[in-house]
């Protein structure tokens, strides 16, 4: 790890912000000018208010992060990709948290105007400082979080999920603190939906392949009905590893949305489909914001996680896998507990933690448009990936269903829509692909380019050569942004895994399947490392854009087209073609594990 001492060195931290008088909150400023901080002109596509439900909002408690304007994240950016960057003297040098606090520090004055904020409405003894310091939690209840944010907050109901939360459309700051707050939650965003909810093909009780018919087809273990870890081992090369006991390190798989994996599934999956000599191998839960793991539940609500944890169990060999099951779907209507954000508090749990219980690689397949999180949000979390991959943490995220949109439409304008967080620069966004000889864009696999984020550096060169000579996007330029991050990084199969659902096997589609393949593959290459005495890969980005592309370490995928937009006349025949090189649709390609193991030994 980097010291503290060196890092600030090189970073060369100012105290100009340590010697500047606090602003004042005296009894001028007992009831400050207040503005409008976050507001939505109407809540995002597919949630509406339901107006008619009441809330009992002084027994409704419900938990607020108001998180910190943090200094110098310019700075630990510029760190966090040189740390990731091979070549480069501080490549592989991950971070402890604690070094990072130091250079990110909120000012001591943002945190004592916010406790002068909260003291002056008599909330101070319901306010607690965050345990890295960069956020004042308070806990209350509705009606006082009403009174101090000058809002409303209502109940909203998801028209797909039937998901019911209590959110705000808008709240107020006193003008003070607008320099020193960057974002208030849970108030106007409404969550990541499970990618897994929009699979359009799961089908359960699946005829399951014989095994002359997977030993016959065109590369072994994969037949036109469904994937098993013997295909995907022989199709993307890892059926060879040099090693086959591999157990350094940890895997990760995010959870949420009560979400729970089933210890049975698992068993009976790895009984017959286990790849290496590693059937008896299971997960652990680690609970977040009192999530739970129960043995069993119904069939909604397990489809994702086991998916999600029966191939990273069956890839990662005997490395141990970790499921972090995150509570705080909301909402609890009438009286009760709002629960607090779960996705701040699944990062926040996870940077909280010593070095080495941290994951190497973690898989998300949690998602939502872009144009639905409050900029705020997206900035805020992103930065906290940013986090993760300067401690040493892979963080790859499911690029979405929806190809380059369904609608199509944002705020009356006609454009591709894009995924958060597949879409931060600071994780790997995973696309998808089909068939197997050869392998091609799958039509739903989303990718674009971000509306938010600016494109990294890590991906100047590549993005610009297929903007400049691909001829396939150029009657779609005026509806995508080609200057923002451009996602996927890279992809795998993402139609027709067999999972076991409640005893039975099933059928899932989708980029939460490719996500934790891929993920998992990464996680080989980091155990590896590990067993080699070397670091793990961390943020994955400028070594796949790097060395790896460098290297030719993927299968380049060169036919199908992503498509979308198909409830929008005005983009009719929407989409990004696959072709040589990098693109929107697949982006680098597939992984090769043989040839990215020798890359990765090299680096």
């Amino acid at each position: 790890m980097v010291s503290l001492k060196i890092f600030v060195a090189i970073l060369g931290l100012s105290t100009s912000a340590f010697a500047k008088p606090p602003a004042r909150w005296g009894s001028r400023d007992a009831v400050p000018k207040s503005t409008v901080y976050e507001k939505l002109s109407a809540p995002p596509a597919g949630w509406t208010q339901d107006k008619d439900q009441k809330l009992d909002k002084d027994a409704t408690t419900i938990k607020l992060r108001i998180h910190l304007i943090q200094q110098d994240m310019d700075k630990f950016h510029e760190m966090a990709l040189n740390i990731a960057t091979p070549g480069h003297k501080l490549y592989g040098n991950h971070l402890s948290q604690h070094v990072i606090d130091a250079m990110i520090s909120p000012k001591q004055e943002s945190k004592d105007l916010v406790m002068k904020w909260l003291e002056s409405v008599g909330l101070k003894e319901h306010a607690t400082l965050s345990p890295r310091a960069d956020s004042v939690i308070v806990e209350t209840t509705l009606a006082k979080v009403e009174k101090l944010l000058r809002t409303e907050y209502g109940a909203f109901s998801n028209t797909k999920t039937g998901e019911k939360v209590v959110r705000t459309l808008e709240y107020s700051l006193p003008s003070i603190l607008t320099s020193h707050v960057d974002s208030i939650q849970p108030t106007t965003f409404f969550g990541l939906r499970n990618m897994g909810s929009m699979i359009k093909d799961f089908r359960p009780n699946i005829a399951v392949p014989s095994a002359n018919v997977l030993d016959t087809a065109a590369v072994k273990g994969c037949s036109g009905s469904s994937i098993t870890p013997t295909c995907l081992a022989n199709l993307y090369n890892f059926a060879n590893s040099t090693s086959t006991s591999l157990t350094a390190g940890r895997m990760g798989i995010a959870g949420f949305l009560e979400q729970h994996p089933v210890m049975t599934d698992l068993t009976s999956f790895m009984s017959k489909y286990a790849y290496y000599a590693n059937k008896n191998e299971k997960y652990t839960c680690e609970l977040i914001n009192k999530g739970t793991c129960p043995t069993t539940d119904s069939q909604s609500n397990i489809i994702e996680a086991n998916l999600d944890v029966q191939y990273a169990r069956a890839i990662t060999q005997n490395i141990p896998n970790v499921y972090y099951s995150t509570a705080g779907s909301p909402p609890w209507l009438g009286s009760g507990t709002n629960t607090n954000e779960p996705y701040l508090e699944f990062l926040n749990y996870l940077l909280a933690l010593p070095d080495a219980q941290l994951p190497n690689t973690l898989s998300i397949s949690y998602g939502d448009d872009e144009s639905t999180v409050p900029l705020s949000y997206a900035t805020s979390t992103c930065n906290l990936f940013a986090q993760l991959g300067a401690r040493g943490v892979s963080v790859l995220a499911a690029s979405g269903d929806d190809g380059v949109g369904s609608t199509c439409q944002v705020a009356g304008k006609s454009q591709f829509t894009t995924l958060y967080p597949a879409a931060c620069p600071w994780v790997t966004a995973v696309g998808g692909t089909t068939g197997t000889a050869p392998e091609g864009a799958w039509s739903y696999g989303g990718g674009g380019f971000s509306e938010v984020f600016g494109r990294p550096s890590y991906q100047n060169s590549t993005v610009n050569t297929w903007l400049s000579t691909d001829k396939t996007h150029t009657s779609y330029s005026p509806y995508f942004n080609a200057s923002g991050r451009a996602y996927p990084d890279i992809s795998a199969q993402s139609t027709n895994y067999l999972v076991y659902i409640l005893g039975s096997a099933g059928g899932v589609s989708g980029t939460s399947a490719s996500t934790p393949m891929v993920a998992s593959v990464m996680q080989l290459l980091s155990s590896e490392r590990i067993a080699n005495g070397k670091k793990g890969l961390g943020f994955l980005n400028p070594w796949l854009y790097g060395a790896a592309q460098t290297g030719k370490g993927f299968n380049d995928v060169t036919t199908g087209k992503i498509v979308g937009c198909s409830n929008s006349p005005a983009i009719s025949g929407a989409g990004f073609s696959a072709v040589a090189g990098w693109d929107p649709a697949t982006g680098l390609g597939t992984p090769n594990y043989g040839t990215l193991l020798g890359i990765s030994n090299a680096t």
